[in-house]
């Protein structure tokens, strides 16, 4: 039997072949099959990523739709556009009453209502109303819509929004029409 220079059993030219055959399967495993591997350990982390926004989606779901339901109720398509009066002196003292009823109405908290005395005594023929109360944002809607509808509304110079525990704080100044 006829070996190969090495002293091999197998002549040289099968040594050639099968070397050959193991650098295709290794050249085989580094292109194809490696990449494929990262591949589909690229997809996997994909695939938890989705499952746990979809979990975050499951959690999230219920409060947007009761948020979503709540904007399809009906409202009134045209604001209230009520004919405009002064207060005369005596009225000003039941403004802060009229807003803390209307407040209440819409599940909002009054901490206080503060009526700017300096602003009772000049010249413009309006007086400004601090307001500092606390409820759910969505009800302030509907507040602000019945406080524009009072005869003696004039105009809203300031709406502050502050977040607390499970509600939200506002603070408004109105400026109301007097004599």
């Amino acid at each position: 039997m006829k070996t190969g220079k090495l002293g091999f059993i197998l002549p040289a030219q099968t040594m050639m072949l099968m070397l050959l055959c193991g650098a295709g399967i290794l050249v085989f495993l580094l292109w194809l099959i490696l990449p494929a591997k990262q591949l589909s350990a690229q997809l996997d982390r994909d695939i938890e990523n989705l499952q746990t926004r979809i979990e975050e989606q499951k959690i999230l779901a219920p409060v947007f739709k009761t948020l979503f339901a709540k904007t399809k109720t009906t409202e009134p398509q045209v604001l209230p556009a009520p004919a405009r009066t002064k207060l005369t002196r005596d009225e000003i003292t039941g403004v802060p009453k009229r807003l803390q009823q209307l407040a209440a109405a819409h599940q909002l908290k009054v901490r206080e209502i503060v009526p700017e005395v300096g602003t009772l005594n000049d010249a413009s023929g309006r007086f400004l109303i601090r307001l500092a109360a606390s409820g759910q944002f969505m009800d302030l809607r509907g507040f602000l819509i019945d406080v524009g509808a009072l005869p003696y509304f004039d105009s809203i110079e300031e709406i502050e929004i502050r977040a607390v525990e499970e509600a939200r704080e506002f603070g408004l100044k109105i400026w109301m029409s007097r004599e």
